[in-house]
């Protein structure tokens, strides 16, 4: 044996293979038994040399106990002798496993008499690798080759571990005081690595070596007869689960024998027993698939259940859910089609293969190319596809474009548009086939059909229209255009909306012969060939077919868009109105530029839409403008009353300075080349701005920028430099002119100008081409109003009472009122107008339409109340005002505004009475309580002189005063007096004196 400097001569010696199979007929395996052992203790022991060979006589003069290979295999933690032999063999010896021989040691075992190898023995057993050699009393002395190919020594279970000489020497009784078994079990450890004919030789890792572990399967079969043994590297592995097993048996850690040979011999009975279940069951699937076969069943069962709606558009609409519904109920009978458009008959008929693969099911359409046929796909588990024919005629034209259809779909992946599975020729149909993905549900169409009105609520309508700008917006950023856009190509399932049919796709620009639908193909494309612009109109006039009535004749959609003077739809909802003149614009220029720009400003119009209609408000989180920066005319009305502290008079009047500082502004376009540097100087002073800006535009990697140039505008406004900004802005007219911004600065340059007409054209051209911006609604309004007061009508009464309380969208709309009430107005409803009654009813409208999208933009809700109360409107003017919310800054000037605007118009007592109590709700120490206070008396007490009344019908007080004339005049010169008392200048104070004394009641003394 090759000499190990970690082994003793008499250690090697005892290693030889006569002399451990010398000591093996003198081993017993020990009983299991956990408790924790004194370490101390076991060294006593087995330095005890007396004890160590009484222990050894004792050994030899008594029968083995364990007679049985089962107890040395439950002592040891193994199945079976061979399967410790292979496990054995598996783990090849780890050279630094003392501390875990060490720790399993103090925890191992003895047996009944304490011998100490046995508490070895044990603990080797407990080791990962090892097993004790007496633990196998038939295991032979000479070597041979295991199971799995390893090469044992003489005593296998023994060769290569750890606690092969630990336990022989401990029966030799070679132990000392001084050994330690962690340290022996090192050594050994490395004595066995190095005798390379004894270890384990197969190459695998130990219990903790898993990198060559793949994952298993899991064998569950609630119907097998016994559970499934795996042997083989530890790693994932299979559990088996038998839920009829019998699980109370009691493992002590022992087996009975007899109770063992009575199980064997019951073994052949249960085994016949479970194979004639077996057999009973032969008809059956198997269980694993029948589970899984169960499993896909009820998956396909619940498709569609526990759901009513989806979300779109930001949670802001719910689309109805689709029930998915039987394939085969979308067959058609191909003979009304032959009848009614002489067409012919299909190719194919039901029952039909094609390429081996599709079984004609029927047809479903005839399109431009052919018929469309449903077929069922024997190779994908029974899947339903459509056929459709790639040409039903031989002509060029028909020819190019399927085959131009046939090349665009086999390179299209969008899950919005429908998926393409192959292509296949056949002889029976010219042309062969493209076959895809079958789209389950109705087109738009059918689900406006259904509808009572035959018409789509506008929000579900917008909501689907969102859903399909994904897929066109794909196909433009690859270069192509959809040309063909139509409610009939629209289909809508349970989960999306798919584009389908896709024969008409041509690329931008292209040439020849472009398909499309009359009534809604643009009108240029015969003359200017497709385009983005050319699609942006399908999309338009899709989304008119679906929600309102569009004249037609000879069942094609006529050009246009109805006027809201017709339209009831269209005056409730007047940015959708604008949104699709834009869109349906027959100057390509004037249209959207891209589905971006469209999508964005469809959100602004579905938020209009659900505010105005649902009275829902939600977060804009698709605008091109910044939040209200300020208000404006939100104190004029209660600063008139500080007149009364301190003589100045003042104005009630906005101005339009006050209205520029409020304004949103524009946001910065992400995408331009300038966006950076204009972040960068967003904070600093507008002159360090303006010259930063300067500076940029003259250098070549700015020169095509357009927000540098507008920033350049923005500083000079900010400056006050406005002769400056109009000039800059002629400059760059050539260049930016048709770009909405520049209108939109054009607009606040006039408008600081006082130049209100121009302004408002300008706004409103910015309005034409954002219809959904709140915005230019805001800045038409104020300048609208601006106008009025210029003109001195203010304050004048100018419309139908009936049309300015619809104005408000408080508790009517403009589409509740009969087309006669607009027989004025211009034909496309335009803002650009000197009409003072058109001011108003275009002012209140678009004041109202904002203050109902957006709470948070008070001025509008100001100003709608300025308008109606000019229209003497006073219960809606102080609604309005009621509508500003609790949390906002501007709630407590509100409230102050309606007690005023109680007492201006119509005084009588209950509304008097309100007031009063409106200002009881306000703390005491608001600034402005006593003159107001003093207001509402003041009209109280005009209020009984004018109706030569002593005293009011109600015997309440009006604050702590009685409504009488008397006490109302005692209570107006206490008030005075406070007043007084609060006054910044001695001469109003006097005068306030002054007042008290002649408002007082006479008095004897």
């Amino acid at each position: 044996m090759k000499h190990n400097p970690n082994f003793s001569e008499d250690e090697l010696e005892y290693l030889e293979p006569e002399n451990l199979d010398t000591q093996r007929q003198f081993r017993q395996p020990p009983k299991a038994s956990y408790r924790d052992a004194d370490p101390d203790r076991d060294r006593d022991q087995d330095s005890n040399p007396d004890r160590s060979q009484d222990r050894a006589r004792d050994a030899a003069d008594s029968p083995n106990t364990a007679s049985t290979a089962d107890d040395a295999d439950t002592n040891a933690g193994a199945d079976s002798p061979t399967a410790s032999t292979n496990a054995a063999n598996r783990r090849p010896a780890n050279r630094d496993v003392g501390a875990d021989t060490s720790a399993t040691a103090h925890n191992a075992s003895n047996s009944d008499n304490g011998s100490s190898e046995a508490d070895v023995d044990t603990a080797a057993a407990q080791v990962p690798g090892t097993a004790p050699a007496a633990a196998f009393p038939d295991t032979e002395a000479t070597g041979r080759r295991t199971t799995d190919g390893s090469t044992t020594g003489p005593n296998t279970a023994a060769q290569g571990t750890s606690g092969q000489s630990t336990a022989s020497q401990s029966a030799a009784g070679q132990s000392t005081a001084g050994q330690d078994t962690a340290a022996q079990g090192t050594r050994n450890g490395n004595a066995a690595d190095e005798s390379g004919d004894k270890g384990s030789t197969d190459g695998r890792g130990g219990p903790g070596d898993t990198g060559g572990v793949g994952t298993a399967a899991v064998a569950y079969d609630p119907f097998a007869s016994e559970p499934i043994e795996h042997r083989g590297d530890p790693g994932t592995s299979a559990v088996a689960f038998d839920p009829f097993a019998d699980d109370d048996e009691d493992d002590d850690g022992s087996i009975d024998p007899d109770h063992l040979s009575s199980l064997l011999a019951d073994l052949e009975n249960i085994r016949a027993q479970r194979e004639s279940e077996r057999d009973e069951k032969t008809a059956q699937e198997k269980s694993s698939e029948r589970s899984r076969r169960q499993a896909i069943d009820t998956f396909r069962e619940r498709r569609g259940t526990q759901r009513t709606e989806r979300p779109v558009a930001d949670g802001m609409v719910r689309l109805p859910f689709i029930t998915p519904a039987d394939p085969t109920a979308a067959l058609i009978d191909p003979k009304e089609k032959i009848k009614g458009k002489k067409v012919p008959p299909p190719q194919l008929e039901p029952g039909d293969m094609v390429a081996e693969q599709y079984e004609i099911l029927g047809v479903i359409a005839h399109g431009g190319m052919g018929w469309i046929y449903l077929a069922n796909d024997h190779y994908v588990s029974g899947r339903v596809v459509v056929l459709k024919g790639m040409q039903a005629q031989k002509s060029a034209d028909e020819t190019a474009a399927a085959e131009a259809e046939r090349e665009f779909l086999a390179d299209i992946t969008h899950p919005g548009i429908v998926k393409i599975f192959n292509f296949i020729d056949d002889d029976r149909v010219p042309g062969g086939f493209i076959v895809m993905e079958y789209v389950g549900g109705p087109s738009l169409r059918s689900r406006r059909n259904k509808q009572p009105n035959e018409l789509l609520p506008v929000d579900i309508a917008i909501g689907y229209i969102l859903e399909i700008l994904p897929a066109l917006e794909y196909l433009h950023s690859r270069g192509v255009v959809y040309n063909d856009l139509k409610p009939d190509n629209i289909i809508v399932t349970e989960d999306q909306v798919k584009l389908i049919d896709l024969g008409a796709v041509s690329g931008i620009g292209a040439f020849g012969f472009i398909y499309g639908t009359q009534g809604f193909q643009a009108p240029e494309v015969a003359s200017k060939g497709p385009s983005i612009a050319s699609d942006i109109y399908t999309i338009g006039r899709t989304l008119a077919a679906l929600c309102l009535k569009l004249p037609s004749e000879d069942g094609v959609f006529l050009p246009g868009i109805p006027n809201p003077s017709k339209e009831p739809e269209l005056r409730r909802f007047l940015s959708l109105y604008r949104l699709l003149l834009r869109a349906t614009h027959r100057d390509p220029q004037r249209r959207f530029s891209s589905i971006k720009e469209l999508r964005t400003q469809l959100y602004g119009v579905l938020r209009e839409v659900l505010a105005i209609r649902d009275g829902r408000q939600y977060p804009s989180q698709h605008s091109l403008f910044s939040p209200q920066r300020t208000t404006f005319g939100t104190k004029h009305l209660v600063f008139r009353t500080d007149q009364l502290i301190d003589g100045i008079d003042r104005t009630i009047q906005i101005t339009a300075p006050e209205v520029v500082s409020a304004l949103p502004t524009p946001l910065v376009d992400r995408d331009d080349v300038g966006a950076s540097l204009l972040q960068g100087t967003s904070y600093a002073e507008p002159q360090e701005a303006l010259e930063t800006l300067r500076q940029a535009m003259r250098t070549p990697e700015y020169e095509h920028s357009a927000e540098i140039p507008l920033g350049v505008v923005r500083s000079m406004i900010d400056l006050g430099y406005t002769d400056e900004a109009r000039q800059w802005l002629g400059s760059i007219e050539d260049r930016l002119g048709q770009d909405w911004r520049y209108q939109w600065y054009a607009g606040i340059t006039e408008l600081l100008h006082d130049d209100y007409i121009d302004a408002q054209e300008y706004f409103a051209t910015v309005l034409d081409l954002l219809p959904g911006e709140a915005a230019p609604k805001l800045a038409i309004a104020a300048i609208n109003e601006l106008i009025l007061q210029q003109i001195d009508y203010s304050e004048t009464s100018l419309i139908d009472a009936t049309v300015a309380r619809a104005c408000s969208n408080l508790y009517s709309t403009l589409a509740d009122l009969p087309s006669s009430a607009f027989a004025g107005q211009p034909e496309i409803w335009s803002h650009i107008t000197q009409d003072p009654s058109a001011l108003r009813f275009n002012s209140m409208r678009l004041y109202g339409i904002v203050w109902a999208t957006n709470p948070t933009t008070v001025s509008s809700a100001f100003g709608l109340a300025r308008q109606l109360r000019a229209e003497e409107q006073v219960e809606l003017s102080v609604a309005t005002l009621d509508k500003v919310p609790n949390a906002s800054r501007h709630f407590r000037m509100a409230l102050l505004t309606t007690v005023l605007q109680l007492i201006v118009h119509d005084l009588s007592e209950s509304r008097i009475r309100r007031a009063a109590r409106r200002l009881e709700e306000v703390p005491t120490n608001e600034p402005r309580f006593l003159q107001i206070k003093i207001a509402v008396i003041s009209a109280g007490l005009n209020f009984l002189r004018n109706a030569d009344l002593a005293r009011a019908s109600s015997p309440n007080d009006l604050f702590e005063y009685a409504f009488t004339q008397r006490g109302l005049r005692t209570g107006l010169a206490e008030t005075l007096r406070a007043l007084a008392r609060q006054a910044p200048f001695s001469r109003h104070r006097y005068a306030l004196v002054d007042l008290a004394n002649q408002v007082r009641p006479i008095t004897t003394f």
